[in-house]
């Protein structure tokens, strides 16, 4: 068979593909050890195409239940301590926002997960000290799941109504609104934080 004779693919079909595989793979590497959350991304989708944005917030919530779960372990079998160690490096983060989620889960259990996932707390945090708080698993997955969801859906609702009101920009200008937006909330972010 030749390459005259195969069958196109559905157009869009890579593309979509390759902003799944995207979306799990910033989920899970936000969950562990990246600092940008994946809201980044699930944004820019939904500026153009708010069904495929919505079906990434879902690819990026399995990610970050998979790096959710391998921390949690982790912390389950002593490793508590080397990654929260490791995490106080990343920036965003510090010693008191360690001590701080530490506390919360302790006194609200997971409520604070729910509030903090809402709020873009580093889930990582979350996840390790629910392992070592002996917090239930299955607990743990549901309220990130459901609370990750919310979130990634919200910011993808509010980048997608900003679109359609700025329907009339050409896409390179509402894409570098995009940008300097997130750049905005994360040095003010950085900056609280540091």
């Amino acid at each position: 068979m030749t390459d005259a004779t195969l069958p196109a693919s559905p157009p869009g079909r890579t593309h979509g593909c390759s902003a799944h595989v995207l979306a799990f793979t910033w989920g899970l590497a936000e969950a562990t050890i990246f600092f940008i959350v994946p809201d980044v991304l699930l944004t820019r989708l939904a500026l153009s195409d708010f069904r495929r944005a919505l079906v990434a917030c879902l690819w990026a919530v399995a990610g970050a239940l998979v790096g959710g779960t391998a921390l949690w372990f982790a912390a389950r079998h002593d490793a508590t301590q080397f990654f929260l160690n490791a995490f106080d490096w990343l920036p965003g983060i510090s010693r008191g926002l360690i001590v701080r989620i530490a506390q919360a889960l302790h006194t609200d259990g997971l409520t604070a997960l729910a509030t903090g996932a809402l709020s873009g707390q580093p889930y990582k945090l979350y996840a390790v000290h629910a392992g070592a708080q002996d917090i239930p698993l299955t607990g743990f997955l549901i309220v990130s799941a459901v609370a990750s969801f919310v979130r990634f859906t919200l910011a993808a609702t509010v980048a997608w109504l900003a679109g359609r009101v700025l329907h009339h920009l050409p896409e390179a200008s509402r894409l570098r609104l995009h940008l300097y937006c997130w750049l905005i909330l994360y040095s003010c972010y950085f900056v609280v934080t540091g």
